[in-house]
C-alpha cells in the first residue's frame, strides 16, 4: 500500500486487524480499536465507498463528529480520541504499509534487535557518549527496528529505499526532530558497517534535512510569566519545596534538566558559594555561583521536605522507591502542571528548556557580554550560545562578540 493509491475498504480493515495482532496490543486496545473499525466500516457501507484514500479518513471523522481531525489544538472527549486513533492505524497503514506508534514511549525493540542495540550503545558510551545521548540513540533506533520489523525487512537486507521510506514516515516531525533521527542513523550505520554486520555503509544515503541557526525563533517566559510560575507553588509540601529548589536553578543559573535532576552533594560547596557539576550533555564541567535565594530553597528543602534516601542525589522522587529521578522530562512535567494551575499558557515553548533561552535573552538585553552569557549556560562554542539569545536580535547585533564580527545573521 502506498500513498496516492486507493486500496479497497475491505483491504484496509484485513490489514489493521493484522497490524492490531503484529503489535500484540492487550484485550482491552484490541477490542476499542475493533469497535472503531466496525463503525468505520459501516459508515462505507452505508456510503457506497468501497476504496480507501489520503481523504477517506478526514472525511469519516468530519462526518461523524464535525470537526477537522488535522487540527492539532482540538480539544477531543475519550470516544473521539477513540476514533482518531483508529483512522491513524488505517492512515498509517495506507501511507507506509504499517502502524506508526503516535508516543516514542510505546515503541518496544523487536528482539532481533535488543543485542545488536545494547553493543551498539555500549560502543557509543567507550567513545565518551554521555547518558542523554544514549537515551535520545535508544529512543530514535528502537523507532527505527520497528519500523524494520513492521515492513519484514532484515538489517542485512536494507537498501537505500528502504531508509528513504523510514525517513518518509517522520513526515509529522519537525525538520530539526528528523535531523536528530539523520544523525542517529548515520552513526549506527558506520558502526553496523565498520563491526561487519553489513558489508555496505549505508550512512551516506541518509537523507539530511539542513538546518538554518535563524529559522526557529524560541518561545521564552516573560518575566511576569516566570513570577506567576514560581508563585504557584506550594512551598507548604515537600514536593512543593523540592519543585521550587529545582525551578530556581533554572529560572536564575540556567542549568539543564537533566543536570538539575542528577545534581549531587558532592556538587555543592557551601562554603565557596559554588556549584560545580559534569554537563550531561556535553560532559564538560562547569561552575555557576550558589546565590543565596537558591541556596536557602535548597536548604528548605533539605531540611523540611526531602525524605530518607540512599541517593547522592539532591533531589529525589516523592514515590517509592524514593531515589534519583529516572528521566529529565520530571521537571518538564512539574513545570506543566504548576502552568495549568496558574493559567498559564504552553504556546511551543520547551518548558524547561525554554528557560535556559529566557535567562540568556534577558543577561544580553541587559548587556552582558555573549562570553559572559556562554560560560554561565556551560556552552565552549558562542556560536552556539547564540542560538540561545537570537530571540532579542537588535541587542545582539550590539553584542561585541568576542570571535569575530559579522558571525550573527543580520
Amino acid at each position: 500500500m502506498s500513498a496516492g493509491n486507493q486500496v479497497s475498504i475491505s483491504q484496509m480493515i484485513d490489514a489493521a486487524h493484522l497490524e492490531l495482532l503484529r503489535l500484540g496490543y492487550k484485550y482491552s486496545s484490541l477490542s476499542r480499536h475493533n469497535k472503531e473499525l466496525r463503525e468505520f466500516s459501516d459508515y462505507c457501507e452505508e456510503n457506497m465507498i468501497q476504496q480507501y484514500d489520503s481523504e477517506t479518513g478526514i472525511v469519516y471523522f468530519s462526518n461523524r463528529y464535525g470537526l477537522d481531525i488535522t487540527d492539532a489544538e482540538l480539544r477531543l472527549s475519550k470516544q473521539q480520541l477513540d476514533t482518531r486513533c483508529t483512522v491513524r492505524l488505517l492512515d498509517d497503514i495506507y501511507q507506509f504499509g504499517f502502524a506508526q506508534r503516535h508516543s516514542h514511549h510505546d515503541y518496544n525493540v523487536p528482539p532481533e534487535y535488543v543485542g545488536l542495540l545494547d553493543e551498539y550503545l555500549e560502543h557509543c558510551r567507550r567513545k565518551g557518549g554521555s547518558e542523554g545521548t544514549s537515551r535520545v540513540k535508544r529512543t530514535k533506533l528502537r523507532q527505527f527496528f520497528c519500523f524494520l520489523d513492521g515492513r519484514r525487512i532484515s538489517l542485512s537486507n536494507l537498501t537505500s529505499s528502504d531508509i528513504s521510506d523510514f525517513m518518509t514516515t517522520l513526515c509529522r516531525y519537525h525538520r530539526a526532530t528528523i535531523h536528530v533521527f539523520s544523525s542517529v542513523l548515520r552513526d549506527f550505520f558506520r558502526y553496523v558497517q565498520e563491526s561487519g554486520i553489513i558489508e555496505t555503509d549505508l550512512s551516506s544515503t541518509v537523507p539530511r534535512p539542513k538546518i538554518y541557526v535563524e529559522e526557529a525563533i524560541p518561545e521564552t517566559w516573560t518575566p511576569e510569566e516566570v513570577h506567576q510560575l514560581l508563585a504557584t507553588i506550594d512551598r507548604n509540601n515537600a514536593i512543593g519545596k523540592r519543585d521550587y529548589a529545582m525551578l530556581l536553578l533554572a529560572v536564575i543559573l540556567g542549568m539543564r534538566a537533566g543536570d538539575i535532576c542528577t545534581l549531587k552533594f558532592k556538587d555543592i560547596d557551601w562554603h565557596q558559594k559554588l556549584i560545580t557539576y559534569i554537563q550531561q550533555k556535553t560532559r564538560k564541567v562547569n561552575t555557576l555561583p550558589l546565590l543565596p535565594v537558591i541556596g536557602d530553597a535548597i536548604i528548605d528543602y533539605l531540611k523540611n521536605g526531602r525524605l530518607e534516601s540512599e541517593s547522592d542525589c539532591v533531589f529525589i522522587r516523592h514515590i517509592y522507591p524514593y531515589g534519583e529521578f529516572q528521566s529529565s522530562t520530571a521537571l518538564s512535567e512539574s513545570i506543566k502542571r504548576y502552568m495549568s494551575q496558574g493559567g498559564l499558557t504552553r504556546k511551543k515553548r520547551k518548558l524547561a528548556h525554554s528557560l535556559r533561552h529566557t535567562l540568556a535573552s534577558n543577561l544580553l538585553r541587559d548587556g552582558t557580554p555573549l562570553m559572559t552569557i556562554s560560560n554561565i549556560l556551560g556552552h565552549h562554542n558562542p556560536r552556539t550560545t547564540a542560538g540561545y539569545t537570537k530571540v532579542d536580535l537588535p541587542a545582539l547585533r550590539k553584542c561585541a562578540l568576542s570571535y569575530g564580527k559579522g558571525e550573527v545573521a543580520q
